[in-house]
């Protein structure tokens, strides 16, 4: 696979009304955190049982725990490394605060609105901090001051903000009498404003950008189709046809390849045909506080986030589980270790993989897309948007969550769909 656009995204919009239980279940959850976190194993999780309904517990792959740093938030949100800082959100109280990952402890917050204006995703990039609101505005950030050097307006609500290919990329929902209508807005960081914007294909706030090699893939949660915009008209150039479930579907898009994680499995799918080429059945399960999000690390490894832990190995189309994290908000890779943030900590987990191939990345950080996190991976962000929107919070799979299958079965069709 080839070099990966940079954001995978994972946030979570709570209704407000919903936050106190949040509140109880993590302080309920976070005791237990790092007793399940590092589980042991040898391989894959073991084969189902012969029974009627009866599957083995999956055996968790061996992980090291390289640091633990407390982070005690209101309500986290999503994350994104920007040097050697993890800027984490906190939508409670409208604020981003930033982690120094080497001194271990919280080195700044910033105010970034107010209870109208809540952050709802967020990113970095050419140097910047980028943090959209759900009213509005999108704010771009001087970290190391904490001044807010632009303002650029939105229209409608805010839905999600990415950065690749040297632009940031903002997307927008704006009610209208026929329904809403999603915008994609071209933003030039040298030029501090917006050179172009288009409506786009989706619906809702659950839509996400991720910018690739070959444009921008865009995904929504009320759409079962995933949408490649050209990068220079805005305009739809490709699509692919998935089964969201409800959810944003995640995508880590190359130019050879392009990786889309759905309730319905892993699906690796050639962007030059629009065609799936193979899925992955792995386990889909959200955790008490986020729905799954695709990461790549610097290993060319796929993370799947949620409340088990998986890494995928894309060579040999191997998944392994490797923790339970019941209530895991959103994650960044740090090169080939994971940073996984819990609400109460940051967590860094290294694992081996079994004939595990290194993969040559431009971006040796890959943070859901995306340390030396900034220099050598822009744009790197986790838990900024997957926007499940406020109402798909709520809205649980009706089905049930597939079981984690330690056989990779690979298939053509399935609930992911090519054209």
């Amino acid at each position: 696979m080839d070099e990966i656009g940079q954001d995978p995204k994972l946030n979570v919009r709570f209704a407000r009304g919903r936050w106190l239980d949040v509140a109880v279940a993590v302080a309920l959850i976070a005791a237990a955190v790092l007793a399940v976190m590092t589980g042991r194993g040898s391989g894959p999780a073991a084969a189902p049982g012969a029974g009627p309904g009866a599957a083995a517990s999956p055996a968790l792959l061996p992980a090291t725990v390289r640091a633990r740093i407390p982070v005690p938030f209101g309500q986290p949100g999503g994350m994104t490394m920007l040097g050697s800082t993890a800027w984490i959100s906190d939508w409670s109280a409208s604020q981003i605060a930033g982690v120094d990952l080497a001194a271990g402890q919280v080195a700044r917050t910033l105010q970034v609105g107010d209870q109208r204006d809540e952050p709802v995703s967020m990113t970095s990039g050419a140097g910047s901090l980028w943090v959209l609101g759900f009213a509005g505005p999108l704010l771009r950030i001087d970290p190391a001051s904490g001044a807010i050097t632009r303002r650029f307006p939105v229209r409608g609500l805010g839905a999600d903000v990415a950065y690749g290919n040297g632009f940031i990329w903002m997307i927008t929902d704006e009610p209208t009498a026929d329904g809403d209508q999603e915008y994609l807005s071209k933003i030039d960081p040298s030029r501090d404003m917006i050179v172009k914007a288009a409506p786009i294909p989706g619906a809702g706030t659950a839509c996400a950008a991720f910018p690739g090699p070959r444009g921008i893939w865009i995904a929504c949660a009320a759409a079962d189709r995933i949408t490649l915009i050209n990068q220079g008209s805005l305009k739809p150039v490709q699509s692919l046809r998935v089964h969201s479930g409800g959810y944003t579907p995640q995508i880590v898009p190359g130019r050879n390849a392009v990786w889309v994680l759905t309730p319905s499995g892993l699906a690796r799918a050639d962007p030059a045909t629009a065609r799936i080429t193979a899925i992955i059945h792995v386990g889909y399960a959200p955790s008490a506080m986020s729905a799954p999000a695709l990461i790549m690390d610097s290993a060319g490894r796929l993370w799947i986030t949620g409340s088990l832990l998986t890494v995928v190995v894309p060579g040999t189309l191997t998944a392994y589980p490797v923790a339970h994290t019941p209530d895991l908000i959103s994650a960044a890779a740090d090169g080939p270790a994971i940073w996984a943030d819990t609400g109460s900590a940051l967590t860094r987990l290294q694992v081996k993989t079994p004939a595990a191939t290194q993969h040559p990345l431009q971006n040796t950080r890959s943070n859901p897309r995306r340390g030396h996190m900034q220099a050598t991976a822009p744009g790197i962000r986790t838990g900024s948007s997957a926007c499940l929107a406020r109402h798909h919070l709520a809205r649980q799979p009706t089905e049930p969550i597939r079981r984690y299958a330690p056989n990779v079965r690979l298939s053509r069709s399935l609930d992911v769909h090519s054209p």
